[in-house]
């Protein structure tokens, strides 16, 4: 005690108060019955987020600060983002839970190792699609090296020209990129009551099957193909391939996550692209250009980060711990929640119960990044075509979209990539 004097503790644990602003609940509360009054501290209360505020006359409140984000967090909650392109957010009202940032970027270490400065495309057409869906670009990325968690090597984009928004469908051939489109046009036609009315890819095999043709041609699409290595000619796609491998491979190299969640991070990165400034459109993302609203992204956090999950009290026993450690990997898509990798059952769980610790990542004891490497897209590589199989729940990718707006935790659709 202040006085010198020792008391018996019978017990500590947390208290829960009811006051006018709700429940609160006290840490680490000790119980000493021998005490005639309640005692206290208001050092610990500023150590757990709160701080003093002294007024006149000499009355003393309590107060919870909230905690403000510095440019770096959101750099790396945004999926290493360029520091020009995050201030605009805020700055010209395009997206909500951002707040303004001040402080300059510093040097990432996963921007150095994800990304890399290339010869830059042409300049793009000057024709830009009047709405949505009367311009559609596409290209397929891969095979990669190692393949996901769910044994995909490909992924395949579609870009809307009028919106830049984009969708991802991830294969394990490259013959499946034919169902992925069908389903891909009847699900963004019936979302948007637009028709896809051209469509630009190049001349992979994929998009060159008879099938493939007569399909277009009697749902009226017109055919796009560029001259034979010439992929500037889809600079669109080619771009969006680009940046969507560099910013993949910034998430996975900053945390230092295993190359078998390339498509969790392939994923995330068009999930933040869509709700990130674009250099074609003018204030405003692709979400709203797509949507009419804007996007919200305070629910936003580092991808691959460590997190602590609430275990359901009917999963545990009363002597149990509370929770358990897994890895941030990207967002749910059929309930609200986040996207989280269990380490003990190497799977993937969805849960909103979480607790995320943005500044500390998972110690992997064999992480498989440093002998191998995600190829850049050159739309032309040939891989042996088995089975086919596309991922159902991909092809409600869009829901997901329009559904996570404001809300503290995304919902959407099904999982697109797990065990």
């Amino acid at each position: 005690m202040g006085t010198g004097e020792t008391v018996q503790v019978a017990g500590k644990g947390t208290l829960v108060i009811e006051t006018k602003t709700g429940r609160k609940h006290i840490q680490e509360v000790m119980l000493v019955p021998s005490l005639e009054e309640n005692l206290l501290s208001v050092v610990q209360m500023m150590e757990h987020g709160c701080f003093s505020l002294t007024m006149v006359p000499a009355t003393q409140l309590v107060l919870r600060a909230s905690v403000t984000h510095s440019l770096q967090t959101w750099h790396k909650r945004l999926g290493h983002l360029n520091d020009q392109s995050i201030r605009m957010l805020p700055n010209q009202d395009m997206v909500h839970g951002l707040p303004s940032l001040e402080k300059d970027l510093a040097v990432c270490e996963g921007c150095k190792l994800g990304k890399q400065h290339r010869d830059s495309f042409p300049a793009e057409s000057t024709w830009r699609a009047q709405f949505p869906l009367e311009l559609v670009h596409t290209d397929i990325c891969g095979p990669m090296q190692i393949a996901s968690m769910s044994e995909n090597r490909y992924f395949l984009l579609f870009i809307d020209d009028h919106t830049r928004m984009a969708w991802v469908y991830f294969l394990r051939n490259k013959s499946n990129a034919f169902e992925c489109f069908k389903k891909f046009k009847a699900m963004t036609e019936l979302k948007s009551g637009h028709k896809v009315k051209s469509l630009r890819s190049d001349r992979g095999g994929e998009f060159m099957s008879n099938e493939f043709h007569a399909y277009c041609s009697e749902a009226g699409i017109q055919r796009q193909l560029t001259v034979a290595y010439s992929p500037q000619q889809n600079g669109v796609a080619e771009r969006k391939n680009r940046t969507v491998i560099e910013m993949a491979k910034s998430m996975l190299h900053e945390n230092s996550l295993p190359y078998e969640f390339w498509a969790e991070a392939v994923h995330t990165a068009v999930y933040l692209l869509n709700k990130c400034s674009s250099k074609s459109l003018e204030k405003m993302t692709p979400f709203e250009a797509y949507t009419g609203r804007k996007p919200g992204i305070a629910h936003l956090k580092v991808f691959g980060c460590l997190c602590h999950v609430l275990i359901p009290s009917v999963l545990r026993h009363k002597l149990e711990e509370n929770s358990h450690k897994c890895i941030f990997v990207g967002y749910g898509l059929c309930e609200k929640g986040y996207r989280l990798y269990d380490p003990k059952t190497r799977k993937i769980i969805l849960s909103r119960d979480v607790y995320f610790d943005e500044e500390v990542s998972w110690k992997w004891e064999n992480p498989s990044n440093a002998d191998v490497g995600i190829p850049m897209p050159d739309g032309n590589q040939d891989t042996a075509e088995t089975e086919q199989r596309v991922l159902d729940d991909q092809s409600q990718f869009l829901d997901t979209q329009m559904q996570m707006e404001e809300e503290s935790a995304p919902q959407g659709e099904e999982m697109l990539d797990e065990t």
